[in-house]
Parts: C-alpha cells; structure tokens; sequence
C-alpha cells in the first residue's frame, strides 16, 4: 500500500515538474514578441518584435514643444536609452522557478516609461517659463491737458505644467503644443475706455499765504491724483495718503482738536477729504464713514464737511457704479480740484455743472497741476 502511494506521489510531482517546464520554455519561447498587455502610452505593441515596438515607441517620444509659432527643442538622449533598456527587459525570456515573480515584477513596471521621461522633460519645460510666463499688464487712464488719456494694458501669460505634461502623453506625438493660460489684466483696454463721464467735480479755496497749510493741501492732493477704483472697491482717505508725517514732507499747520485750534503735522489735509467728500456726494458714491470737525471750516458750508485723522478717524467711500472710478485731484494758486471720471447711470448721472464754496470753478481746458 506504501509502495502504491509513493509511486503515485512521484508520477505527480513528475506531470507538475514537466508542466512548469513546459511553460517555463514556452514563455522564453515567445518573448521574441512582445508579450500581451504591453501598452505604452495609449500604444499596444502586443505582439510585435522588439524592433518594430522600439520603432513604434520612439515615434512617440517628442522632440519639440512648441508655442505661439516658436518652437523649444527638447532633449531626451538619456530617455531613449533609458526607454530602450526598459524595452528590451521585456524581451528578455523568463524560466526556472522566479519566472512567475519576474513576471509580475515586468507587469508591475508598465508605469515605467512615463516616470523616465517626465524625470528629464518636465525640468526643460519648467525652465521655458521664464520665456513664456508674463504679468498682466493692467491698463491705464489718466486726466492730463484738460482730457482723459489711456494707454492699453496686456493679458499675461502662465505656462501650466501639468496640462502641458499631458499633452505630451496623449495622445503622444513628437511635437506638442504647450498649454498656456491666459491670465486678464484688470483693469483691461474695454474697462478703461467706458471712462468718459464727469460724475463730480468739486472746487475749494484756500489761503495761499499760509504757506505751512497750502504745501500739507498740495501734498495730500498729489496723492489721491490718478487714482482708479474697481467697482465696489473701498477708498480710504488715510490709506492712500498715509500718515501727515514731517519724514514724508508735510508741516505743523493749525488743525482742530476738540474745541482748540492747535498746530500739527499735516494740518491742512482736511480740505481735501472734504474736496472728496463733496465730489463724492456729487456722484452720489456710498459714503463708507464720515466725520464733521468740531467746529466751522471755511471752505465748505457747515457740516458739509469730512474731517480725518491718521488712525483715528477716516474717511471712506466705495465705488458703487458699474464701472472703473478715475479720481483726479489737482491743485492751482489757492484751490484744490478734484473730479471723478466713471461710468454714468440712472443713480450716479452724468454731472451737467462743476460745484464749489465759496463759487464755481471756472470751465478751463488745460486744468493745471
């Protein structure tokens, strides 16, 4: 009975030990093709033999990328031998008993081909950003010689990596366009040039002897000139002029604190966020926050006025209508002009005449600095 089991225990070990072998040699057999399931790129080469899948493979490899007519050679000289190596382990016959985990091994590395390229192509992509990539270049307006001048901005340009890397593996080609986005400018050449109405424009007076005042006057006003507001954009008076400080050339003047006129560094400014207060009111803009002196000002009638102290009290309008805000403040002998250039609608209409305390500004084509 012992004799009958070991004899049928060697016939098995003998069927299973020729069945391995048999498939061991089959296989090395048929590695002079390619073996199914062997896809790169999108590209079967089931099948084929090692030269013509290395044919097939390096046609899709690039060469170049390109963008806006140029074209960027790219070089992959590691790459193809790398892919080529990588290629012919596929080839290569597996027998004996690690065959099967060889062969899991081959299946687990058919991600390989990609990792090769991308770990020399994505850096000569990366450093073409410096030839490509640009700011956008917003566009501007300005109020000089008695009109509004504009001068056009341009979109700027980002090279996106990753989508750029996917062009180039699907489908696969040797030359690729590089993907490019577009970044907008803002504002942009359409936004500036809906800028053509007057919706404030507001005149005070002051004493040009106060020779103290009048620099702090022309200082703050040269500050808030050519300012642009975006729709719905906040304007802060001590944001944009900043603090009244001796290092940034203002004066000691006479300002008001609580009921005592005293002097102090920047006195003066006020007539300007009041100028402002008063061509916003014009344009009927959002008041934001506001504050009346403790006591009469001169140039504007009274509590019509918008007193500001840096870190203390502000004033701030918002930019409600539908379009860009050009704020143009200019001083002459012994006034301070300040106009608002936009986008007319039914709530901020066109303004038909300028204002100001104590009289009108007159009507002068070239409105001096």
């Amino acid at each position: 009975m012992k004799k009958g089991h070991l004899l049928t225990g060697l016939l098995v070990l003998q069927v299973l030990f020729t069945v391995f072998v048999g498939s061991s040699i089959a296989y090395g057999l048929k590695h002079d093709k390619a073996p199914s399931g062997l896809r790169v790129w999108g590209k079967d080469l089931s099948g084929l033999p090692e030269s013509e899948a290395w044919a097939e493979l390096e046609q899709l490899i690039p060469t170049d990328v390109m963008y806006n007519g140029s074209k960027f050679p790219l070089d992959t000289t590691r790459s193809r031998q790398a892919l080529k190596d990588w290629l012919h382990q596929q080839y290569e016959p597996e027998s004996g008993l690690t065959a099967p985990l060889r062969m899991l091994a081959r299946k687990l590395s058919r991600e390989q081909p990609e990792l090769i390229l991308r770990e020399e192509i994505m850096p000569q992509i990366e450093n073409l950003k410096t030839k490509i990539n640009r700011k956008p270049l917003p566009a501007s307006i300005a109020y000089e010689g008695g009109e509004l001048v504009r001068h056009g901005g341009q979109t700027g340009l980002e090279l996106n990596l990753e989508q750029s890397w996917q062009r180039l593996l699907n489908p696969g080609g040797q030359q690729v366009s590089l993907s490019v986005a577009e970044i907008p400018a803002h504002p942009n050449d359409a936004d500036v040039e809906a800028i053509k109405d007057i919706l404030g424009d507001y005149t005070s007076y002051f004493n040009p002897k106060d020779k103290e005042r009048t620099n702090n006057v022309r200082l703050a006003a040269a500050a808030l000139d050519g300012l642009l507001l975006a729709p719905g954009e906040v304007l802060s008076f001590n944001q944009r002029v900043g603090e009244r400080t001796a290092a940034s050339g203002y004066l000691p003047a006479y300002i008001f604190s609580a009921n005592e006129v005293i002097k102090a560094d920047g006195g003066g400014v006020c007539q300007d966020s009041t100028t402002l207060y008063q061509a916003a009111r014009q344009a009927n803009l959002a008041i934001e926050e506001r504050h009346t002196h403790s006591l009469p000002v001169y140039y504007v009638p009274r509590g019509q006025d918008a007193t500001v102290a840096y870190g203390t009290l502000d004033f701030r309008l918002r930019n409600d209508t539908a379009g860009y805000l050009l704020i143009s403040a200019r001083t002459g002998s012994n006034w301070v002009r300040i106009r608002m250039f936009g986008v007319a609608d039914d709530k901020h209409p066109a303004l038909k005449r300028p204002d100001g305390y104590p009289v009108q500004p007159k009507d002068w084509v070239n409105d001096p600095k």
